[in-house]
């Protein structure tokens, strides 16, 4: 064989050595990360009742694909390359999340030995990691990945509380309670210990439909499966739609709710003890506020924690917080009848993605299907065009006034605008989020010739009345009225409103000053700089932002350093 031949065989069997030794060591990286990830994962329990959502692929393969293509799913999931969001990202602070074919790990620091990241919570708007402890504990990464902006933040900066408020993310004692199927955290406040086993991650079949292990041993025969269904449905699997309003609502309300378990110590050793179609109220009490109820045992949830209204619902009694619309549910009028539930509007395996509203539920027709639309669906009723946004019943009689993910979410509280709500509570009223450039003073003129609504006493004397009612909330009111108001002035296009949020972009709270910066992105577009990973509003991105928008657009006549002045600084910690 010619010299040259034999060099170039050579030289193909030791490119053929070094990938297969590049193969082998992925091979070995991807085996060592499998192992730490189930190490720290928890474990599995209830498997005499559980069967979980792979045993009802089978026989239900449209319900499955429909809920496997669910944001509920994803609530929370083993980390795997295919699963995680993020990118390979150095973070200011100099520490590393690092994203490979083996899987994802977290550097806190130069030198540090890589973390494995676990498990991860969310895939709609932002997506948290875990990593675990020694103590068997899963705790977040202090960065998390916002999905559309497609960028670390910091995890301090996602929710709306103080930024020294010492808050420990941790899975196992809180996540647990709605982002698995019946989790167990196995806490042991004696001892410390912790053990934490779920029947399945994420909200899968059983968390709505019960336990299946009773119904698919039913079903495993012919003869099985013809006794399993009577009259009324088979009696060995849960169908929430079967149950009511009532047991409905409880269904839901396992996670969508605020409530407290009428034993605490006994739920973090052991998780829940109930399961659909049990009642909630036999394992947990639903909370309302006292100005909404009489509740004598919230006296002493108040004496161990002196906030924990204040942290979830408006003075009013309605709820403040996204993720928990029973509460506000239970509060409408349309409820007194017993016959409104989550399912009126909502459908789990046949509803839009992002709200699983049921088909044809996002426009009037969850309201005008018990509301003639005859009497209200009309220019009569609403006073605007019927193309309007003021024309949509939702717009007006559930506005985003809720607050979560760091974003504004409709009232479940079905009412009406009322500027005295507004005045008295601040909570914002439907019609200052709509027309963001009009006083409190000009809605309740229309209101009263509309509506017969009274002209509140309490609006002559009120601060800074001939503003804009949304520049109020966002110059000086709280940190959830400033939050809400950034959010709603992101829609529009009205670029003159970025000036106004630039005056957010040096707000104690993150969170304020993240939502002041997408709602910025969203009305610059283009013009919007590019922002890195780990950063959020500051005073030097202030300046460049200034500096490309137009001069006569800059609101001087607000009196902007008055409002700022007046600015409600109490503590917010909403517990969303």
């Amino acid at each position: 064989m010619e010299p040259a031949k034999i060099l170039v065989l050579f030289a193909l069997a030791a490119l053929a050595g070094v990938g297969g030794f590049a193969r082998i060591e992925r091979q070995s990286a991807r085996a060592a990360w499998l192992a730490a990830r189930a190490d720290a994962t928890p474990g599995r329990r209830g498997q005499d009742r559980y069967v979980g959502s792979q045993r009802c692929r089978a026989c239900h393969p449209a319900a499955w694909e429909s809920w496997h293509d669910s944001f509920h799913r994803t609530m929370t999931q083993l980390a795997d390359p295919e699963v995680v969001l993020a990118h390979a990202a150095t973070l200011p602070d100099g520490a590393r999340f690092e994203r490979t074919d083996a899987g994802a790990s977290w550097v806190p620091n130069e030198g540090a030995v890589p973390q494995p990241v676990v498990m991860t919570t969310g895939a709609h708007h932002m997506q948290i990691y875990w990593t675990a402890t020694e103590e068997g504990l899963l705790q977040a990464l202090p960065y998390a990945w916002l999905v559309d902006d497609a960028r670390f933040v910091p995890n301090e900066a996602t929710l709306l509380r103080p930024v020294d408020d010492g808050t420990v993310y941790t899975w196992n004692r809180v996540c647990i309670r709605c982002h698995a199927v019946a989790g167990a955290p196995g806490w042991d406040e004696r001892t410390g210990a912790v053990d934490t086993k779920t029947a399945e991650l994420g909200i899968a079949c059983e968390a709505c439909h019960g336990p299946g292990r009773r119904h698919a041993d039913a079903h495993a025969t012919p003869w099985g499966r013809a006794l399993a269904h009577g009259d009324d449905g088979d009696p060995t699997i849960v169908q929430p739609a079967r149950l009511g309003a009532a047991g409905t609502n409880d269904v839901c309300g396992q996670c969508h709710a605020i409530t407290v378990p009428h034993d605490e110590a006994t739920w973090l050793r052991r998780g829940p003890r109930h399961a659909p179609p049990d009642p909630l109220h036999e394992s947990s009490a639903l909370v309302r506020h006292p100005a909404r109820a009489d509740l004598p045992w919230l006296d002493d949830v108040l004496a161990d924690d002196a906030d924990f209204l204040v942290d979830r619902f408006w003075s009013d009694g309605l709820v403040r917080v996204t993720g928990r619309e029973l509460n506000g549910l239970v509060e409408s009028k349309c409820s007194e009848g017993g016959e409104l539930s989550c399912l009126s509007c909502h459908s789990m395996h046949a509803g839009t993605k992002a709200d699983q509203l049921a088909p044809g539920m996002e426009g009037d027709a969850a309201c005008t299907q018990c509301h003639a639309a005859g009497d209200y669906a009309t220019v009569e009723h609403t006073h605007h065009p019927p193309d309007a946004t003021g024309a949509r019943c939702m717009g007006c009689h559930m506005p985003r006034t809720s607050w979560g993910l760091l974003g504004a979410v409709r009232s479940h509280t079905i009412d009406s605008p009322d500027v005295r709500t507004s005045l008295e509570v601040g909570r914002p009223d439907a019609c200052s989020l709509c027309h963001l450039d009009r006083e409190l003073g000009w809605t309740a003129e229309w209101l009263e010739r509309w509506y017969g609504r009274a002209i509140p006493e309490s609006l002559r004397d009120a601060p800074f009345a001939e503003v804009p009612a949304a520049v109020v909330w966002l110059l000086a009111g709280d940190a959830g009225q400033r939050a809400l108001a950034a959010w709603h002035m992101g829609d529009g296009g009205d670029p003159g409103r970025a000036a106004l949020l630039l005056e957010l972009f040096d707000d104690p709270y993150p969170a304020v000053r993240l939502v002041a910066l997408r709602s910025v992105a969203r009305l610059l577009g283009d013009r919007m700089p590019v922002i890195p990973d780990g950063d959020s509003a500051d005073a030097d991105l202030a300046a460049r932002l200034r500096a490309i928008l137009p001069a006569e657009r800059t609101p001087s006549v607000y009196a902007i350093p008055a409002m700022r002045a007046a600015r409600d600084d109490r503590d917010i910690a909403l517990a969303e």
